[in-house]
């Protein structure tokens, strides 16, 4: 039976990490995560089996463990059908598949924003480059402190053109934290489509830092491709990640690379290729980290044992105290809205007299562990997850206090 907030049991759950105690981890779950007792017991398991008998287990067990992966997180996300999920090995991986694979046309344009990774930046750049379509970034909002979900959407509805046949936007924005409402563009997008005949624009999410936090199921969000890492809030194996896609939208792509799944069978057997496009077929083939791809799906059934709900309260509850405290302090200023609606799990921040790395540097030195957003203009960034404690938050707002001059 799944917990509910009052019976979780958060040490137990920190418990299944081996983090470094002596220093507060507020970097890890943003970044790349440490596996949990489950996941590490699923990879030595693997790996064990595949040192034993190579060649029988992975001719036995490859396509089954890999659909395993896909029912898992189709099960979580609300996908009806485990084949409408491409796996891959990041966030990058899959941005540049989509980008890639999307059949573009010269005269056509991808649309993003000014607030986007750079990962999703440069998979639109290159594909631009390759096949004579344009792109265009705009901005989605003009003061972060005073953003509204009307600004937001109103925004991305006014940067639509004629030509626009793909919007790339990031539901949680790494740099500043801010969490846009996906649900609302994607109906607002959907309204605009019912008049473009042929010329509909696809939406792209770079989903990574809501996903593991966020409740919202992959039809709530109503996008049509998502696109995440397994290494970061969900505390999977790193090097692993998928792409959900709707099955229209699917029909709106060509792999990039050779699928070892049921298109590699036809092909063999001379039957040609599949009538439609799913995940599966735009899953890479080739050899990868099988042991860690395979333990993906351990991932999530730990995830499911404590409770989406749980998760999205305990991370919210946590990085509330954090701001909370931070925007006490007259020598810091917080970029994160407060607000839950605008908010997931990273919070960024400055400090006066001080640059970002300094920050990151001096906390260092406190054994707090922060990051700093790898953007022209950067902050320090802490992320409040699952792994951490109230303690741990009080600790990491004495050490920013103590930078005080």
């Amino acid at each position: 039976m799944q917990l509910t907030e009052v019976q979780v049991d958060w040490e137990k759950v920190r418990n299944f990490f081996n983090l470094n105690r002596d220093m507060v981890q507020l970097g890890t779950s943003q970044f790349i995560s440490s596996h949990p007792f489950p996941v590490r017991k699923a990879i030595q398991q693997y790996s064990r089996q595949l040192d034993e008998n190579p060649v029988l287990f992975t001719q036995e067990q490859e396509n089954n463990l890999m659909q395993q992966c896909r029912e898992e997180v189709a099960n979580y996300f609300g996908i009806n059908n485990p084949d409408e999920i491409a796996l891959t090995d990041s966030t990058t991986m899959g941005l540049g598949l989509i980008s890639t694979g999307l059949n573009i046309q010269p005269g056509d344009e991808i649309l993003t924003t000014d607030h986007d990774h750079y990962s999703q930046h440069e998979s639109i750049r290159q594909v631009c480059n390759r096949t004579g379509a344009t792109y265009r970034r705009f901005e989605m909002y003009k003061n972060l402190s005073e953003v509204s979900k009307e600004e937001i959407v109103n925004s991305v509805v006014g940067a639509i053109r004629d030509e626009t046949r793909v919007l790339g936007i990031t539901w949680v924005h790494s740099s500043s934290g801010l969490k846009i409402p996906v649900p609302e563009i994607s109906k607002a997008v959907a309204l605009l489509n019912r008049g473009r005949d042929g010329r509909e624009v696809r939406i792209v999410v770079d989903g990574v830092h809501g996903f593991g936090i966020e409740k919202e199921s992959f039809p709530e969000l109503g996008c049509d491709f998502f696109i995440s890492s397994g290494h970061k809030w969900i505390y999977g194996p790193r090097g692993t990640g998928f792409v959900a896609a709707t099955h229209e939208a699917w029909q709106q792509v060509t792999p990039v690379i050779p699928s070892y799944t049921d298109t590699m069978d036809m092909v063999i057997e001379e039957e040609g290729h599949p009538d439609f496009m799913d995940g599966k077929q735009m899953t890479p083939g080739g050899f990868h980290s099988l042991e860690y791809r395979w333990a993906f799906a351990d991932a999530f059934r730990f995830i499911n044992s404590i409770g989406k709900e749980n998760i999205y309260e305990r991370v919210h509850y946590l990085n509330r105290l954090c701001k909370e405290g931070l925007v006490e302090m007259p020598h810091v200023r917080l970029h994160t809205p407060m607000a839950d609606e605008f908010s997931a799990g990273i919070i960024a921040f400055e400090v006066d007299g001080y640059s970002t790395p300094e920050v990151i540097k001096v906390l260092q030195e406190k054994n707090v562990v922060a990051t700093a957003a790898p953007y022209r203009t950067s902050w320090a960034r802490f992320t409040p997850g699952i792994i951490n404690t109230e303690q741990e938050i009080e600790i990491a707002l004495n050490a920013v206090m103590s930078l005080k001059k």
